[in-house]
């Protein structure tokens, strides 16, 4: 062990309080060519480090100072870690640690042992007393509040169903050579379409223009299996890809005289 040229350990300010930050010095001797370094430290509860020791060298000494706080009052017994002396070759040697006394004072103030006297611990507060009347009286106000709700619900029925509105004459009688001249092969292949289903809708009610050709279709398959469905069906699905550009648009014209020939055949059958 290196001897020490002198060692001291004080307590800087006045007598601290819980809480108040405490520096705990040491001041130790240095031999030539010696360095200090401040010992790792890890205090027990009460008391907390709050930061890293320094080291301070001034000549042949050097100074080492931790600061911490204490959060219990009364009498402590404190022993700092000796720091950590490198000499010459790597060589580490540590010094003994260095106990202290320190007396922390409460923050509270003195009062009379017989001003607190502590008070037996409560019991359990149970409830034996099981009431329904809330429950009930929820029911009641929620069934106050929906039956009227509920009632003017049923009041409005069934909605009803949306049809298209009738076909316009002038949409039968429309110049369908006169646009197929001008290039509206789609407004063609609309209104012969629309020529066909109004035919179909005077003898099956149920295959309004509402629906889309696959539906028309079945709802013809069921009510009039003996029309000619599979014709039906294709020139029905031909004028659809016309009115959506899926085939050339030349074809619309024909396929309106096309029409014209299955609904009258389509009447001339269902008569």
């Amino acid at each position: 062990m290196i001897a020490l040229l002198a060692v001291s350990l004080m307590l800087q300010g006045s007598t601290p309080t819980v809480g108040d930050t405490v520096w705990l010095s040491r001041t130790v001797g240095v031999p030539a060519g010696y360095a200090v370094r401040a010992t790792d430290w890890e205090p027990a509860d009460p008391i907390e480090l709050l930061g890293r020791g320094k080291v301070v060298m001034t000549g042949d000494s050097a100074r080492i100072t931790y600061p911490v706080v204490l959060w219990r009052p009364g009498q402590h017994t404190i022993d700092p870690p000796g720091p950590l002396l490198l000499g010459p070759g790597g060589t580490v040697d540590s010094l003994p640690t260095a106990r202290v006394n320190v007396e922390v004072r409460s923050v509270l103030p003195r009062v009379s042992p017989d001003s607190l006297s502590p008070q037996p611990r409560a019991s359990l507060v149970t409830r034996r007393v099981v009431s329904l009347f809330p429950v009930l009286g929820l029911w009641l106000v929620a069934a106050i509040l929906l039956l009227p709700l509920h009632l003017w619900w049923r009041r409005r029925g069934k909605p009803a169903r949306t049809t298209t509105p009738p076909l316009r004459p002038e949409a039968l009688t429309a110049p369908l050579a006169r646009w197929a001249d001008a290039g509206e092969y789609r407004a063609v292949a609309n209104v012969a379409t629309a020529r066909l289903r109004a035919a179909m809708e005077q003898r099956v009610a149920s295959a309004h223009p509402g629906l889309d050709t696959e539906r028309v279709l079945a709802e013809i398959a069921a009510a009039r299996p003996e029309w000619p469905l599979r014709e039906l069906g294709e020139l029905l699905r031909a004028l659809d890809d016309v009115r959506f550009g899926l085939v050339p648009s030349s074809e619309a014209l024909r396929l309106s005289q096309a029409t014209t020939e299955m609904r009258d055949r389509l009447l001339r059958e269902a008569a």
